[in-house]
């Protein structure tokens, strides 16, 4: 029939390079508005507007990969002008992960991660992440009762931003001591040691 070319049989799926990177509202809110709501310059402010975040509006319940990147880079250098790079990308990580838990969708995350632990938690890390956006995918691999390898498929070139998740995903499941580090970069992704003391 004629202009339905782009149609599709039901059921049938969209390539994966097909569907758009979002990020979802809780994730930007929980940033943004929870944790660093009164710690970013007014140029910040600014410049996260100007790459699509308007915090003066309600939220969009979706913003790009793109957009969530450049506000990301831009926070890192207004937050952290003083501190090598890839430990400001560590801490906002961790800030990330802090502001989640003040929204809805975080605070039941947290009551789970509390009840199940790390390990039982960090099984879960697909999940988790996928609650944040629709992109980011990981894998884990058990090493002890106590350490793990985990890999990500997409680290925004930054590591060490994952880094900071995991540990204060850890610290929030009970994990003590918790010690994440970067072990390989793979692609778009990266291989992460994570261990920590119950």
């Amino acid at each position: 029939m004629q202009g339905l070319e782009g149609s599709r049989e039901l059921g049938a799926e969209r390539p994966a390079a097909a569907r758009r990177r979002l990020v979802f509202e809780h994730t930007v809110d929980g940033l943004f508005r929870f944790s660093l709501r009164s710690r970013l310059s007014s140029q910040a402010w600014n410049g996260l507007k100007a790459v699509g975040i308007d915090l003066s509006k309600p939220l969009l319940p979706a913003y790009t990969y793109d957009t969530w990147k450049r506000a990301l880079e831009l926070t890192v250098v207004d937050l952290y002008p003083l501190l090598p790079r890839e430990e400001g990308w560590r801490r906002l990580g961790q800030e990330v992960v802090n502001g989640m838990v003040h929204t809805v969708m975080g605070r039941a995350m947290v009551g789970v991660a509390r009840l199940l632990g790390p390990l039982r938690s960090l099984r879960r890390l697909n999940n988790t992440l996928r609650s944040a956006d629709n992109y980011v995918e990981s894998r884990l691999t058990e090493l002890s009762p106590t350490s793990c390898e985990v890999w990500i498929n997409e680290v925004m070139g930054q590591p060490a931003y994952y880094q900071g998740i995991l540990e204060a995903c850890l610290a929030l499941a009970g994990g003590q001591r918790a010690r994440v580090r970067v072990l390989a970069r793979e692609g778009t992704g990266a291989r992460l040691h994570v261990e920590w003391e119950e």
